[in-house]
């Protein structure tokens, strides 16, 4: 009976370790899937925001060719129509960067809840088969530990009845010898 003991109290810490060591490791794949994901965003997020950093630039190229075009038309109205010409082509550039601009934030966005959406139905999915592999392991450390309990009753009755099956043998050998 003693070596049945210490194998029901193993089979009781294996069903634990198992379904905590599944648990630790879908958490930590879960927590990987999230660092990539806003490491992605980031990354688009920077990308958009030297984009801007840049149409700025133009930007302020084109107010100061504005500025000079204002100053020159003091001075000559064939001058000033060239420039007038060269500020309209730099605020064309500047609005078709813009656009482009909106355009890629505006994919960075849907990008950004597609991956959302997707990394959250992932995780749903994960922790539902999580849910189930702590059930089953549950169920595994119920019938483990009801094992172990039937042993220890057994193994208690045993130990009750000892005194009787003592004197029961002790009788019978009694019997044998009259």
């Amino acid at each position: 009976m003693p070596e049945r003991e210490p194998q029901a109290a193993r089979e009781l810490t294996g069903a634990f370790g198992e379904s905590y060591q599944t648990f630790v490791k879908n958490v930590a794949e879960a927590q990987q899937r999230n660092t990539r994901l806003a490491q992605g965003w980031f990354e688009g997020v920077t990308g958009l925001l030297e984009s801007q950093m840049e149409t700025n630039r133009a930007l302020t190229k084109a107010m100061e060719s504005y500025v000079s075009v204002v100053d020159e038309a003091l001075k000559s109205q064939e001058r000033t129509n060239r420039a007038l010409k060269d500020s309209l082509e730099a605020y064309r550039e500047v609005i078709e960067r813009a656009n482009g601009i909106q355009q890629r934030n505006a994919d960075i966005t849907r990008s950004f809840f597609e991956s959302m959406t997707g990394e959250l139905e992932e995780q749903v999915q994960s922790n539902q088969k999580m849910a189930r592999e702590l059930t089953e392991g549950s169920q595994r450390q119920l019938e483990a530990f009801q094992k172990m309990l039937q042993e220890a009753a057994n193994s208690y009755a045993s130990l009750l009845n000892a005194p009787y099956d003592f004197y029961r043998r002790a009788m019978g050998a009694a019997r044998k010898t009259e």
